[in-house]
């Protein structure tokens, strides 16, 4: 998580942060209420109906939008609009209202687009003209994208960003109200955290950080074995970096520590991760090898051949993956040794998928046992007159120096937090923010964040 963009939502959670209790989280008995619940969106890329899918066993959730046009690329969603915003295939830019269940065509002649996650939208049109919707304001930038501008990033701090590709050098900031920057970084696979406050280039024989608020300059972090492919992590404290060697890197963004790294056979030209930051997806050099990491354990638990796409595969919380099988899209089981089929949709492999945090109204309430995440029995302390309350997870290792020390930055910011210990040995530590008064505190301040996180709760004696 950005220190920087924690002092902007700090207000917000402070507020919301019952500052009276000083006894160790340890020591709630938390319950999970989600990471999810997770439902996967399945848009039709030759038009027609979107559907939603149960990220467990792709059972249809009984929610879907018609006449929806062909569909060329996923965009981002505003949960806080209930908005998934999309591009067709005659360059119109299009939402689907989840809450309405329609599809509504915003704006024309767009080439390309990205989302911020403070909901911000920057459209850029067919001439390279960047407008920008905030509150559904449109307001138009000085400048022109280059055409071959085509990694968009959009920031919390409200800036538009265009990454560099392995052919294209530089990273290219534009300020809505002010002059663009360019800051100069080498050529190569580039990512940025979910902020946007940092971005990473894999540059061969180094890994190029760059800082879009130009305070600092581009710094390198050296790596042997020829960098290809760079991941952060949702939180943004850990940088991966898949390499030529059959070892995927670990950094520590903050100080560019080197940490464990994870042993991955055909080394990486591509990484992905899940919306929580659970399971890392790895594609080898050769062939269509797929390796699928498990974070908290640090450790490949399963391979499997698979296209890569810029979709599939991808983790649906909590054990699921996804990938196409001829025509059609198959889930897999990554709770149990095999990859047993959990799920399949036939005729699907064409269509567009997506992992949302979100579920419809009607799917809210069901619970399914294999999708639950258990953080173990903590001593019971929900006593008479204990009153509920409620925490945002915002990062799970099994690194307690991690945990503490991405938990103490958080503090440093003014924000409670603390690292919740295993409750087994099969358990993580768990860093949260709170406690919270109420689950629509938490929830107010879970969307603040601009990050994945998600709400815990568990009855507890409030401290006097």
């Amino acid at each position: 998580m950005n220190v920087r963009h924690i002092l902007l939502v700090g207000t917000v959670l402070a507020a919301a942060c019952d500052k009276s209790g000083r006894e160790p989280l340890a020591a709630l008995p938390l319950v999970l209420h989600s990471p999810g619940p997770t439902t996967l969106l399945r848009l039709p890329a030759h038009g027609g109906e979107a559907v939603a899918y149960r990220s467990t066993d792709l059972t249809p959730l009984g929610w879907s939008v018609s006449k929806v046009p062909a569909i060329r690329r996923y965009i981002g969603v505003d949960l806080d609009q209930g908005l998934v915003y999309l591009l067709d295939s005659t360059r119109a830019l299009v939402a689907i209202d989840l809450r309405a269940r329609r599809a509504r065509t915003i704006r024309k002649g767009v080439r390309n687009a990205a989302l911020g996650p403070d909901g911000t939208l920057f459209a850029v049109d067919t001439t390279g003209r960047v407008t920008e919707v905030r509150g559904r304001r449109p307001l138009t930038l000085t400048d022109a994208l280059p055409t071959s501008a085509t990694a968009l990033v959009g920031t919390a701090s409200g800036r538009l960003l265009v990454l560099p590709t392995p052919r294209r050098a530089d990273l290219t900031v534009f300020e809505p109200e002010g002059p663009g920057e360019t800051i100069p970084v080498p050529p190569g696979n580039a990512t940025a955290t979910l902020a946007g406050d940092l971005v990473a280039v894999a540059a061969d024989s180094a890994v190029v950080l760059a800082d879009p608020s130009g305070a600092k300059q581009p710094d390198a972090i050296d790596v042997p074995g020829h960098a290809r492919a760079v991941m952060f992590s949702p939180s943004g404290h850990r940088l991966y970096v898949g390499r030529d060697k059959d070892e995927v890197m670990a950094f520590d963004r903050y100080t560019a520590r080197e940490r464990d790294g994870i042993d991955v056979p055909g080394g990486a030209i591509d990484l992905r991760g899940d919306l929580y930051g659970l399971w890392m997806l790895v594609r080898s050099r050769k062939g269509d090898t797929l390796s699928v990491v498990d974070l908290t354990a640090r450790s490949v638990v399963a391979r499997t051949v698979t296209a890569w796409d810029d979709d599939l595969p991808l983790i649906a919380p909590p054990f699921l993956l996804l990938v196409r099988r001829g025509r059609d899209v198959v889930g897999l089981d990554l709770e149990r040794d095999g990859l047993r089929p959990r799920g399949q949709v036939a005729r699907a492999a064409d269509d567009i998928w997506v992992p949302l945090a979100w579920a419809p109204a009607s799917a809210e309430e069901v619970v399914v046992a294999s999708g639950t995440d258990t953080l173990g029995t903590l001593p019971d302390s929900s006593a008479p007159g204990s009153a509920q309350r409620f925490f945002l997870q915002v990062s799970s290792s099994r690194n307690p120096a991690w945990a503490r020390e991405l938990a103490e930055k958080i503090a440093a910011a003014g924000i409670r937090a603390s690292v919740v210990d295993p409750a087994n040995a099969d358990d993580v530590y768990r860093v949260v923010v709170g406690p919270f008064a109420s689950r629509e505190l938490a929830d107010s301040a879970s969307r603040s964040l601009g990050m994945p996180s998600f709400v815990i709760s568990g009855p507890g004696t409030p401290a006097p």
